[in-house]
This record gives structure tokens, C-alpha cells and sequence, in this order.
């Protein structure tokens, strides 16, 4: 009896879950009638709205932005919803129209509309300044573009389901003005820095021709050897960091790069050269070499004249000037190491100076109060020395530049300045 009570219940269960599934499956299916047509009146009030907004679109002049920027995919999307009954449910997905997206589709329409506008009027602005500036504008318009002179103004708002980016673009006189007046600021300044180094290069130029004009042929190769090794000092480059300060665009940093000429750093070249060549070089006893601004006399009468006598050791050669009471030389004389040279003076008060070193080198630049030009000179171990004053009436005064112990006769410092 038991058992098939049992069996009578198991029965009944499966008949109810039985109904139950058919009556879900039947009342499901009424559901998603209901959804279809839900669907379709959706759709419809979707498309009507849509037709209206058409309307509008073109009386704004918008249509053809319309035409161009409308995606059905954007506005119908898919929706699920849930019927249930009793311990079952299922799932019914039906589409929809956003109303939204047409909201969202007109701000687009608007911005793309401002920023064509916009547009046209920067790509003309190009334009102008690229054939106003060539390459300077070719190479700085890229690095400014996005950053300073594109203002962009986001306009998504509400609408980040539909656009992720929506910009205004705006076309900003002052910033393209600035940008005029960089550009202006920036050719200026590299201009400058073309025109010194060509400067710079011509003077490095003239200088290597004059001064290998003056060498023989055997120092030329030592001084191009010398001139490659030093080039970089010679003719160097300087990087300066430059600033464009505008209340528009902020602080432009640039760079310009110059070239500058080391005159002494090449004089030191051309004096080696100048060393290599005329280091054995030496001229006459008795050779008066500046000669064009002293004269070369040397002749005085028997009446009242004195005579100075320079003897000078093996070390070197000496060049000896003469100076009267009025600090003008009158007298000057080549003497080589180990001669002597005999000065015939008026009689008065003179001062002697010695120029001594070795290698003469018979192009190189002196000093001279009395001369704007004056030609010649020791190459290397130059010194200058002088006496005091000397008066001389009827007299023979003689210097022995020989180092020797207990000589009467010590010279003091003295320039080519003071000597010349």
C-alpha cells in the first residue's frame, strides 16, 4: 500500500513539473510576442523622431554632417528583459532606439560643422607662414602644433557612450600670431649665427692663405698638420640656449649654434710654423731691419760723437735699439752671437735696449710707438733688457753681454713695448 502511494506522488510530481513547463512555454511565448511588439512601436517612435530631426538637421544646415556621421549601430542596441513563472525563467532580448544618441549625433554635428570651419581657416594661416618661412616653419610647426597653437575644448558631456572624442577645435589669432613673431625672432637669430660663421670661416680662411704665403714649402705641411690637429680650437662651435617668452604660448626654448675664430689659438699654429721655418734663421751684423722706421743711419763727425760698443756672446743674437733723451730711437743694429757692432752717436744722454732671442723671423708683427708697422723678430727665447741712461761727451761706452764673475754691468726688465 505504501509503495504505491509513493508511486501515485511521483506521478502527480510529474505531472505538475510537466504543466508547469507548458504552461511557462506558452505564457513565454505570449511574452515575447508582446516584446516584438513592444520592439516595433519603439522602433517606429525612434524612426519618426529620427525623420524629425532630419528636418531639423536640414534647416541648419547640418545634413550632409547628418549623412556623414550617423551609425545605426550606435543608435539601436540590444536589451535583454527576464520572464518568469514560478521557479522558471527565461531570457528575451528585443532591440531598441536611444533617443539619446540623436541628442549626442546634433552636438557632434554642430562641432564638426565649427571645427571645418576652424580648420580652413588654420590650414590658410599654414599656408602663408610656410611660404613666409620656408623650413623654419616646416620644422617648428610639428613640435607647436598639438601642443600650443591646436586649442582644443572637449565636448563630450554627456555623451561618452557615443563618443570618446569629441573636441572643439578653435583657431586662436593671438596664438598664431605668436607664433609668427617666434618664427620672426627665431630666423633672425639663426640668420645671425649663418652670418658669423661664415665670418668666422673666411677669417679662418684668410688667415690660413696669408699665413701660408709666408712660409716656404717645406714648413707648409708642418703647419697643415699643426692646423688639423688644432682646428677644433680654432674654429670651434658654441651651443647658446635661447627663450621665446609669449603670454600666449609660454616659453619656446631653442637652441643656436655659433661659430667663432680663436685668433690667439691660431697665432699659436701660425708662430710654430713661423718657429719651424726661421728657427736657424739669422741675419747680418750690422743688418738694421726697421730700417723703413728708424732709418739706418749710423754716421756721426768727428766733432763731439761718442760711439757705443755692443759685444754679445755665443748664446744668441741680439737686436739693439738706441734711444735719445727724447725716448726716440735713433739708432738700431743685427748683431749674431759672438760679433760686435759699434753705434757712432751724437754726444747726449741715451738709453740701450737689448731684444735678444733666436730663429729671426723677418715677417713677424712688433710693436712700435713710432711705427704703425713694423716687421721682424726672434722666433723663440726672446727677452728684452735695458741700462739706465748714459750721458756720453767725446766717449767710448761698451757692453759685453757675456755672463762672467764680478761684471760691472746688470740690465733690468724691460718690453718690446718700450724697446720699439
Amino acid at each position: 500500500m505504501r509503495n504505491k502511494i509513493l508511486i501515485g506522488v511521483a506521478i502527480l510530481l510529474i505531472l505538475l513539473v510537466i504543466s508547469v513547463r507548458f504552461i511557462f512555454k506558452n505564457r513565454l511565448s505570449e511574452f515575447e510576442v508582446s516584446i516584438k511588439k513592444y520592439e516595433t512601436e519603439q522602433l517606429e517612435d525612434f524612426k519618426i523622431e529620427k525623420e524629425k530631426r532630419i528636418v531639423q538637421f536640414s534647416n541648419e544646415g547640418l545634413l550632409d554632417y547628418f549623412n556623414q556621421y550617423f551609425e545605426e549601430s550606435k543608435y539601436i542596441y540590444e536589451k535583454d528583459t527576464v520572464f518568469s513563472f514560478l521557479y522558471l525563467s527565461g531570457s528575451v532580448k528585443f532591440n531598441t532606439g536611444q533617443f539619446k544618441y540623436l541628442d549626442c549625433l546634433y552636438e557632434k554635428c554642430i562641432v564638426e560643422k565649427q571645427n571645418e570651419t576652424a580648420q580652413i581657416l588654420i590650414e590658410n594661416k599654414e599656408k602663408e607662414l610656410e611660404k613666409k618661412f620656408g623650413s623654419t616653419f616646416t620644422s617648428w610647426h610639428p613640435k607647436l602644433k598639438d601642443e600650443k597653437l591646436l586649442q582644443k575644448t572637449s565636448r563630450i558631456g554627456n555623451c561618452s557612450d557615443f563618443y570618446s572624442d569629441l573636441y572643439e577645435i578653435s583657431y586662436s589669432k593671438d596664438a598664431w600670431s605668436e607664433f609668427e613673431k617666434f618664427l620672426i625672432t627665431y630666423n633672425s637669430e639663426t640668420k645671425a649665427a649663418e652670418t658669423q660663421r661664415k665670418q668666422a670661416e673666411t677669417q679662418f680662411s684668410n688667415s690660413v692663405s696669408s699665413t701660408k704665403g709666408s712660409l716656404k714649402s717645406g714648413v707648409i705641411n708642418y703647419f697643415e698638420t699643426r692646423l688639423s690637429n688644432n682646428k677644433s680650437q680654432i674654429l670651434s662651435t658654441e651651443i647658446e640656449s635661447k627663450t621665446f617668452n609669449s603670454p600666449t604660448l609660454g616659453i619656446i626654448t631653442y637652441n643656436v649654434t655659433k661659430t667663432i675664430f680663436d685668433k690667439l689659438a691660431f697665432q699659436r699654429v701660425a708662430d710654430d710654423a713661423f718657429e719651424e721655418q726661421w728657427k736657424y734663421n739669422s741675419l747680418g751684423t750690422g743688418s738694421m731691419p726697421y730700417s723703413s722706421c728708424y732709418g739706418s743711419s749710423n754716421y756721426c763727425s768727428d766733432w763731439s760723437c761718442s760711439k757705443i760698443k755692443v759685444i754679445t756672446g755665443g748664446s744668441g743674437d741680439v737686436l739693439v735699439t738706441i734711444k735719445n733723451s727724447y725716448g726716440k730711437v735713433v739708432r738700431h743694429a743685427y748683431i749674431k752671437g759672438g760679433n760686435s757692432f759699434t753705434f757712432n752717436v751724437p754726444d747726449g744722454s741715451y738709453q740701450v735696449f737689448f731684444y735678444s732671442g733666436t730663429g729671426w723671423n723677418p715677417n713677424k708683427h712688433m710693436p712700435s710707438s713710432s711705427c704703425s708697422y713694423l716687421k721682424g723678430g726672434f722666433v723663440s727665447n726672446e727677452s728684452v733688457t735695458k741700462d739706465n741712461y748714459i750721458n756720453l761727451s767725446g766717449q767710448i761706452i761698451t757692453y759685453e753681454l757675456i755672463l762672467q764673475q764680478q761684471g760691472n754691468f746688470n740690465t733690468k726688465p724691460s718690453s718690446k713695448n718700450e724697446a720699439f
